[in-house]
């Protein structure tokens, strides 16, 4: 028997399907770079913990939001709806010229009283909920839910066994070289083109040239239209350097710079995730590929996938978590070729809605000379 809070709730639902242009609220300042770009905006240092008001302009329903969560419920809304921040922003981005936005916010409202009252103000009920990552929604229920809803007498096949965890790791690791080789690398220089997307713009293809030196150290060099972008991390701090002058990255683009910057994260791959084991068997680009549950040395859960023919890790999964909920990051890995023995993907392609790239190289050297002094950020 279906209650009066279950009624309330299928309305709420219905009438959120019902209202369409649903996607981001109001901020003054809108992120439109993936990771390891240069932002144009300065980060709020963490330990200050100022809310969305007191950073951004016009904010009027995500009052009480910390800052550093307001541009991931921007990508949640933008990847719940499949738009681009610019459906509902205009410039300046805190104006309200558009309806779009005005809708959203009553979006908002409604859809936190419904997790207030029937969730414990936990985020069951989305935009996603019904958008589906579509513009419009579908109020209506499937027209042939009466066929998929009669049971299904077909016996399912028992699927084959898996192999053990020691097994998909170890032939990995013979895939792209053995150890020796792989202790032999001190650094790694990567030349080609980046080509980013960001749901707003037509996509842009760029030089790039990425310098690393083993352990940690990055220097990631854009040569945009209107001059150098420049991002670098030398083991402790990282930082930004363009047109605007230079800054210092902190907080969670701290941590993904420092990832990112990992010379061995993928291939001495038991350090980096020292808990592991296969789930399943899956088709990735129409290849079967062994889907490992990882765990990483900064207790982050992964899902890495890797080619069952070649042995090589072709994608890596990641669930980014916002304050709306999650949205899936996505790397994969592909063209992989020798260099010094050691086999390195020469195409790599990254995601995570709005924003995505494809990064293709021409030329990845091993042991090049490296100047230390690079990964310094400039004296100021």
């Amino acid at each position: 028997m279906i209650d009066g809070r279950c009624i309330r709730l299928v309305t709420m639902i219905v009438l959120a399907a019902a209202l369409l242009g649903f996607t981001a609220t109001s901020r003054a300042k809108i992120r439109t770079v993936p990771p390891g770009a240069v932002s144009l905006f300065a980060q709020t240092p963490a330990a200050e913990q100022k809310t969305a008001e007191q950073v951004y302009k016009n904010i009027q329903v995500l009052d009480g939001l910390p800052a550093s969560e307001l541009d991931g419920v921007m990508s949640f809304m933008s990847a719940a709806m499949g738009v681009g921040c610019t459906h509902c922003h205009t410039n300046p981005w805190d104006s309200d010229a558009k309806s779009p936005k005005l809708a959203a916010r009553k979006m908002i409202v409604m859809t936190r009283a419904i997790n207030k009252e029937n969730f414990s103000s936990n985020p069951a009920i989305t935009c996603y909920t019904c958008h589906r990552g579509q513009h419009n929604t579908e109020p209506q229920p499937l027209i042939d839910i009466a066929v998929s809803s009669a049971p299904d007498a077909t016996v399912p096949a028992k699927s084959a066994a898996l192999p053990s965890t020691d097994e998909v790791i170890g032939r990995y690791i013979r895939a792209v070289g053995d150890e020796d080789a792989i202790e032999k690398l001190k650094t790694r220089v990567s030349r080609g083109t980046e080509t980013t997307a960001n749901r707003m713009t037509p996509p842009q293809t760029i030089p790039i040239e990425i310098l690393q030196a083993a352990p940690d150290k990055l220097l990631i060099i854009r040569n945009n239209p209107d001059g150098a972008a420049v991002e670098g991390f030398d083991g402790v701090k990282g930082w930004t350097k363009g047109v605007g002058g230079q800054t210092e990255i902190t907080g969670k683009e701290l941590a993904v710079t420092k990832r990112e910057a990992d010379f061995f994260r993928y291939l001495k791959i038991r350090v980096s995730y020292p808990q592991m084991r296969v789930l399943a068997k899956e088709k990735i680009g129409g290849r079967e590929a062994f889907v490992v549950g990882a765990t990483s040395r900064e207790d982050d859960r992964e899902r890495l996938y890797f080619d069952v023919e070649s042995g090589l890790l072709v994608r890596r999964y990641v669930s980014f978590k916002t304050a709306f909920g999650s949205i899936p990051e996505v790397t994969g890995f592909d063209d992989y070729r020798e260099v010094n023995g050691v086999r390195v993907p020469f195409i790599i392609k990254w995601s995570r809605p709005p924003f995505g790239f494809v990064r293709k190289f021409t030329e990845i050297r091993h042991n090049s000379i490296v100047d230390g002094a690079r990964f310094q950020p400039d004296a100021r």
